[in-house]
């Protein structure tokens, strides 16, 4: 009779070998027959099974030796199992017996449904059959090429051809095209591990650069040359992986991280290339924390807000460098009492009260302007911009309109409401070099959606407020960097009653075609702000 089951088989006997068709579980059972009670496979004596079990074990495990001596040319089938194992990943295939044959008595030979699955280059499954005979009473397999795959002709195997990424290749490119990350297998690893780590694994984690499994399956040759198309998936174009190309500056970005290590206090900088916009460095250090807030967290940028407020003076009080303006030690504006730390200029004009940052000039200039006259000129230097950058998060800033004269107050410092990120800031600097809006981007190939842009102000009121900068360096509160060509920047320490002592100190700047923002959390003052960007200016 035939055994019932989920999946019946159908033995038909012809010349004495057996074959097996599988049929479908809603097959009806045949009506019994006269005869002895056929046995499968797998209790056909000791032999049959066991063989066919111990010979699938066998060549899925590689042991090419053993699989050999369970056939009847051993020294064919152990040459074409070596030479299978040598062209797969190890533990990659397996074969499985797909049904149980079911020989009758006295039947000598039997073939067997496998299947063979190979678990990389994406699951790639297959059928193939195992032909046994009983040779002198003994069962054996009948070597054949298609054991391993019914397409094999002799002297062919079954490969996987390509690699999980390229050792030692470039997997990430700087903006000057030379390698900051390599692939180490299916990682890609840092040519330095100084490079913006947090960004790094942005960079090269998640879907940039996982995927890159280039790896298909062919048949080829003794001589290894691939025979017809692939068996699976598809063979990639003659060029390795490419590999990703960003704004990322090694030299800088590894100064950068050197400069903010130096700092005991979460301390961030971010460094933007003004004529093209390019991301050269995002870092931070360990107290700053493993999120990238130096990308888009929100904090008072304290005095170094003032480039926007010194850009309101020109163009809505018709104001300049030189203009005469008052800087005394303190002063109540508007309800607003503000005072500046422990000086005041006599017969100061905006260019000195810019230098020396002097809390009550620019209160007071505020209290002058229009309600929106901040917020007009926050937004001509992007700080309410917001753009799609390819593989980061990013938020520039947040600055509304004054509901009140104290509000303006306020904000004229970069106090209150006035929010903005390091990358804000940075972008505040590179517009000031630029003498241009710039869009931030990171990935060379990927354009920056632009959901909110924004026009810079005016060149020439943007070399004023460069020239202005030039002097907080020359002779106001960034003295420490006199040292360095050609630096110019505003210092910032955002002093809100609700942090104390615990304000928060920046520095923003340029030198040459390097705009960056430094800011170090609970600093109290610029002083180690500026002291970072002396190390960081340093390094490169």
């Amino acid at each position: 009779m035939i055994i019932g089951g989920a999946l019946a088989a159908v033995a038909i006997i012809v010349a004495g070998v057996l074959v097996l068709w599988p049929t479908s579980s809603d097959s009806k059972p045949a009506a019994a027959t006269d005869g002895p009670e056929v046995p499968t496979i797998a209790n056909q004596g000791p032999a049959a099974g066991q063989v066919l079990d111990s010979f699938l074990k066998v060549l899925t495990s590689g042991d090419s030796a053993a699989a050999a001596l369970l056939t009847d040319n051993p020294t064919a089938a152990q040459e074409a199992i070596t030479a299978l194992h040598k062209n797969i990943p190890a533990g990659s295939l397996v074969y499985t017996r797909a049904s149980s044959a079911s020989p009758t008595q006295g039947a000598k030979t039997v073939t067997a449904p496998v299947d063979a699955k190979l678990t990389v280059a994406s699951p790639n499954p297959w059928k193939t059959s195992v032909q046994l005979a009983e040779i002198n009473g003994k069962w054996v397999v009948k070597w054949a090429p298609t054991v391993i795959h019914p397409k094999l002709q002799a002297g062919q195997t079954v490969a996987v051809i390509g690699k999980v990424g390229t050792s030692g290749q470039p997997a990430v490119l700087g903006e000057d095209g030379q390698p900051i990350a390599v692939w180490d297998g299916t990682t890609a690893k840092p040519t330095d591990p100084k490079i913006s780590p947090l960004l790094m694994k942005t960079l090269v984690g998640g879907t940039r650069g996982g995927s890159t499994d280039t790896r298909y399956v062919a048949i080829v040759d003794a001589a290894g040359k691939e025979v017809g198309e692939p068996l699976f998936g598809t063979k990639p174009a003659e060029t390795a992986t490419e590999a990703l190309k960003s704004t990322l500056n090694g030299k800088i970005a590894v100064a950068a991280q050197n400069a903010v290590d130096k700092a005991s206090l979460p301390t961030m900088l971010v460094a933007i290339k003004p004529s093209t916009g390019g991301i050269l460095a995002v870092t931070q250090n360990d107290a700053a924390g493993s999120a990238l807030t130096a990308l888009n967290g929100l904090y008072a940028p304290g005095s170094s807000f003032k480039i926007v407020t010194a850009a309101a003076a020109i163009q809505q009080a018709n104001l300049n460098p030189e203009s005469p303006v008052e800087c005394p030690a303190e002063a109540n504006i508007g309800g607003r009492r503000l005072k500046n730390a422990d000086f005041q200029v006599a017969g100061a004009n905006l260019r000195k009260a810019f230098a020396r940052s002097c809390n009550t000039t620019f209160g007071q200039i505020a209290s002058q302007l229009p309600a929106d006259g901040l917020l007009t000129a926050a937004n001509q230097f992007g700080l309410n911009a917001d753009y799609d950058i390819s593989g980061i998060k990013t938020e520039l800033g947040k600055v509304e309109a004054a509901g009140s004269a104290v509000q303006r107050v306020e904000d004229s410092i970069g106090q209150g409401r006035i929010q903005a990120s390091p990358l804000g800031m940075a972008v505040v600097a590179a517009t000031v070099a630029a003498k241009k809006a710039v869009t931030p981007s990171l990935v060379k190939t990927e354009k920056t959606q632009v959901l909110t842009g924004y026009q810079a102000p005016p060149a020439a009121v943007l070399g004023q407020i460069q020239s202005m900068m030039a002097d907080v360096v020359s002779s106001g509160t960034a003295t420490e960097l006199k040292r360095f060509r050609s630096v110019y920047g505003k210092t910032g320490t955002a002093e809100t009653e609700s942090q104390g002592d615990n304000a928060h100190g920046w520095f923003v700047g340029v030198r040459g075609d390097v705009a960056f923002a430094v800011l170090v959390k609970d600093g109290k003052t610029s002083a180690q702000a500026v002291s970072v960007t002396s190390a960081f200016l340093s390094g490169f």
